[in-house]
This record gives structure tokens, C-alpha cells and sequence, in this order.
């Protein structure tokens, strides 16, 4: 085994830049090496970084990072779409597609990456100097033309996250939605919502920064959740309760939040992430009792090189404009844990950081 650079979580509140990083010696006949030229910080790595990974604690000391674009420099044998020098998104949540829950229609719920809950001694997150997948065809997307690497690098989680939520919600033309929580993957969930059709859109936040994106991507409604009273207000300017809620921010208990304004057959998909082991507790008159008819879906990133192929096209086709998102820059591997930190102080002028990689 070699070792490499890579930024690592060290412990509560603390990442640091090691040099004993795994590189396997061999890659499987079907893998790649990505030499990566631009990370992106996403919130789900800080809530690991501030919880110490107190829900994946193998993950302390491992490399961290799932967002990322970069040139292959090696390739198996057996990979046949891609070769050294192409430049690729890479997939953050790896399916496997030779799996059971493929068959079923489900491959993202078995992934071969640090998250799945498997402690993989030969590789660990993408903020390394190389960063090793072992399915090249199938979880690597190459960059259209007049893609930029900011567009890029928001593909992998935001707008795979965000698309795959509103697929799953599958709003009719005019409903009505509510994104609650306006961070980078509620401001994706702004922009898939409109194109999916949606007629009124409540962006619910608190921030300009992000209230101005909102807007740019067609959100109709921007609601402060400040106000004691916003979901009433947002019950009152639709005329009734909403048609359908995605929930990406908050605590557990954003969850009775959208269901309380969530219309009795409606659909609210979560797509937030609980790291921190707090039970969420349903109410049960925001749920209509048990008989409201309403769904709830937990719904993760969607992965793999035809999601992301088609996210790239909604860029290159200019749909989507991803790279608004971003509001910091930085230069080298050793500014990702100053990157992070923005995260850990929840720095109100952050959307999202890039750091590329020269």
C-alpha cells in the first residue's frame, strides 16, 4: 500500500492535512485513478468534522470528501468509455451496480464508498492527491464541452441530490412546493422544481446571500423562517396547503414543520441528513392523525454516470447555472480544512466553497 496526501477529520471541530493516506499499488481491472483539479466542501462533511464522526467513527483520521472533478491518470484493464487524460465528474455516492439492489431498481441503497457504512482500508474520501474508484464506466461522467469546473463540481451532490429529490416529489404542472431550507441543495431543489414544472415556489430561509440565488432561479416566494408565523403565511398566500416540501436544512424537527403545511395527499421529501442521533418524533395532528395521506420519503443523492451525464447536459444546454452557488475560492489542498471551517462557524456569506487543486 502507498501513501499520499489527503485531508483528514482528526477529531471534534478539527481536520488536518496527513501524508498517510491509502493508495492501493494495483486498481481493479474495472477502476481508475483521478488526479482531482477542484473540491467542494459539502455541509454533510462538516457535520461529521463537528460531531468528531460520532456516527461513522471509522471515518476518524480517514480522508474526508465527496465532491470533486478531475483527469484520470490510470485506468484497468477493463474500463472502456474512459482513458488518461480525460476530464470526468465523479460520482460522490458510487453505486454498485452489479448488486442486487440494482436489479431491484435500487442501486444507490448499496454504494462502494466511506459512507456506507464499511471501513475500507485502501481508500478513503476524494480530497487526496489521488483518489481511487474501482467502477470507472459506470461512476465517472465525462465534462461537456463549455462545462466549466466550478458547473462541474456541483453536479456530484448538489444538483444530483437536489434532482433526484424533486424526481422523487414528481410535482405536477402549477402544483404548488416549498423548499425549506435554502442552503446549496435547497437552491438546486429551487431550480429542479421550476423545471419540473412547478407553478408557485416558497423558497423558506433566512439568508440574503441565498434569497438572491433563489430568486435568480425562479423561486416566487421567499419566506424568512424568522417569522413566528411563516407557515402560515405560506398556507395563506397559496390559498391552502401546499402541494408538495422538500426539506434540506434544519433539525429534526423541520420535519412537523413541512408536514404542517403539506396538503393531505401531498408528498414532503426529506432530504436532509441526521448525523447527530437525536429521535425525530412525528406529531400526529400535523400528520392528519395517521390518515392525511401523506407520504414522506427519505431520499439520498442519486449516483452513477447516466444521472450525472444528464446533469451535465442541463448545464452545457444552460438550464442550470450551478457555479451561482459558489462564493468562495481557494487555491491547494492545504486551504480545504480553512474551507470547512466556513461550515463550522456557519459563516453567513456561505453558499459554497471550491478549492482547486494547483
Amino acid at each position: 500500500m502507498q501513501s499520499m496526501k489527503g485531508a483528514v477529520i482528526a477529531g471534534k471541530n478539527k481536520m488536518e492535512i496527513r501524508d498517510n493516506c491509502p493508495l492501493p499499488e494495483e486498481i481493479a481491472p474495472t477502476g481508475a485513478l483521478i488526479r482531482p483539479e477542484i473540491w467542494s466542501p459539502c455541509t454533510s462533511d462538516a457535520h461529521l468534522c463537528a460531531t468528531g464522526c460520532e456516527s461513522l467513527p471509522y471515518l476518524v483520521g480517514k480522508a474526508v470528501g465527496h465532491e470533486m472533478c478531475g483527469v484520470i491518470t490510470k485506468v484497468g484493464s477493463d474500463v472502456h468509455d474512459f482513458q488518461v487524460g480525460d476530464r470526468v465528474i465523479v460520482c460522490s455516492v458510487m453505486p454498485i451496480w452489479r448488486s442486487l439492489e440494482a436489479q431491484d431498481g435500487h442501486a444507490k441503497n448499496r454504494q462502494d464508498n466511506m459512507y456506507s457504512g464499511i471501513d475500507y482500508p485502501d481508500r478513503g474520501g476524494s480530497f487526496v492527491e489521488k483518489y481511487y474508484i474501482r467502477d470507472a464506466d459506470m461512476n465517472l461522467a465525462h465534462i461537456p464541452e463549455g462545462v466549466t469546473l466550478e458547473q462541474a463540481v456541483m453536479v456530484p451532490d448538489m444538483m444530483c441530490t437536489a434532482f433526484e429529490g424533486m424526481r422523487q416529489l414528481n410535482p405536477g404542472f402549477g402544483e404548488t412546493v416549498a423548499v425549506l431550507g435554502i442552503g446549496p441543495v435547497g437552491l438546486m431543489a429551487v431550480r429542479a422544481a421550476v423545471l419540473h414544472g412547478a407553478g408557485r415556489v416558497f423558497a423558506v430561509g433566512s439568508r440574503q446571500v441565498c434569497f438572491d440565488v433563489a430568486q435568480e432561479y425562479g423561486a416566487t416566494d421567499l419566506v424568512d423562517y424568522h417569522n413566528e408565523n411563516y407557515i402560515d403565511s405560506i398556507v395563506r398566500a397559496n390559498g391552502g396547503p401546499v402541494d408538495g416540501v422538500i426539506l434540506c436544512g434544519g433539525g429534526p424537527g423541520e420535519l412537523n414543520k413541512g408536514l404542517s403545511m403539506l396538503k393531505n395527499g401531498g408528498t414532503l421529501v426529506n432530504l436532509n441528513v441526521y448525523f447527530g442521533g437525536t429521535a425525530i418524533e412525528i406529531d400526529p395532528a400535523v400528520w392528519g392523525f395517521g390518515y392525511g395521506d401523506k407520504t414522506i420519503k427519505g431520499v439520498g443523492c442519486g449516483g452513477g454516470r447516466l444521472w450525472m451525464s444528464r446533469m451535465a447536459q442541463l448545464i452545457a444546454c444552460g438550464r442550470v447555472q450551478p457555479e451561482k452557488l459558489i462564493t468562495h475560492r481557494y487555491h491547494g489542498m492545504d486551504k480545504i480544512p480553512e474551507a470547512m471551517q466556513l461550515f463550522l462557524d456557519h459563516d453567513r456569506s456561505l453558499i459554497k466553497p471550491v478549492i482547486y487543486n494547483d
